[in-house]
């Protein structure tokens, strides 16, 4: 006999519900390094520069003070990036974190601006 035959039909569908609720979970927090948002605020200091999104902070984040996030000075190519979209009002995009960098505020990675 198969194994759908010897498990019996309700045990077999609680054995599909509770699979598919864990692939379904799995796929839901998978998204946690990123957010797309507008960038609403930014404020640079001597290690770097810092932005908020209008739409909070990713869920790895969470706990980040004041919901900023951190880009540190030797990114160079990212923070043009981000200047970039500041100053020209398209504001709009996903930002990637990574880590929280030892000072509690998550660093990022990646600013896609069409993202």
């Amino acid at each position: 006999m198969g194994i759908c035959c010897s498990i019996g039909g309700k045990k077999m569908k609680k054995l599909i519900i509770s699979v598919l609720f864990l692939v379904l979970s799995s796929t839901a927090s998978a998204n946690t390094n990123y957010k797309r948002g507008t960038i609403s605020n930014l404020t640079s200091t001597t290690s770097g520069i810092m932005i908020m999104l209008d739409t909070g902070l990713p869920t790895f984040c969470e706990g980040t003070p004041y919901g900023w996030m951190f880009i540190k000075k030797e990114h160079t190519a990212l923070i043009s990036t981000v200047l970039a979209a500041w100053v020209s009002g398209k504001k709009t995009g996903t930002v990637y974190v990574f880590d929280r960098n030892g000072t509690g505020y998550c660093e990022i990675n990646q600013f896609d601006p069409n993202g």
